[in-house]
């Protein structure tokens, strides 16, 4: 994304840093954001994303479905476990989900298949043409690509509950 290609230099988007080493559950914060601004009456979209026996799943904010981004590789492999099938379909059912104009997106992740200019990478993009709000929690390896695909535009966060929910609902109450 660039500044010439997207608007987010008239847009909010934030991102929260998942630094290594760091006792953030990225997760639960993200699922009180939601739980918050859903009581609030504010319309989602993107993912919250759990964990399970290996699993990790994204629960659509939108439609309520899961989708399953993991695949068993098979005992003694040390591949990339990312299903990019999986995060496709989700990619698909986040884009189509946009075209209802929720107030906010929330994407669990920016990672790698993000940085490769996959994933859940285009959903953002769009949500930005459409001026849609923008919630990323970013890897910190993952980082630098970040900072090049907003353009440096996106604010950053500390992970915590009061911080993200202001920045929210200041997003939400002066809509680009």
């Amino acid at each position: 994304m660039t500044r010439t290609h997207e608007a987010t230099d008239l847009l909010p988007v934030a991102s929260i840093p998942i630094r290594p080493g760091i006792d953030i559950d990225i997760d639960a914060l993200l699922h009180a954001v939601v739980c918050n601004l859903r009581a609030e009456g504010f319309r989602l979209a993107g993912f919250l994303q759990a964990r399970g026996g290996g699993d990790v799943r994204l629960s659509d904010l939108a439609g309520g479905g899961s989708h399953g981004i993991t695949q068993r590789l098979g005992p003694g492999s040390h591949g990339c476990k990312l299903d990019p099938r999986g995060l496709a379909e989700a990619a698909a059912v986040a884009l189509a989900a946009l075209n209802g104009r929720p107030d906010l997106l929330v994407i669990p992740r920016f990672g790698k298949a993000e940085v490769e200019g996959e994933g859940l990478r285009a959903v953002i993009a769009r949500a930005c043409e459409l001026q849609i709000p923008v919630l990323v929690a970013v890897r910190e390896a993952s980082a630098p690509a970040w900072q090049d695909f907003t353009g440096g535009l996106a604010r950053t966060l500390p992970a915590e509950l009061g911080a993200v929910l202001h920045w929210c609902r200041t997003a939400l109450a002066h809509p680009a």
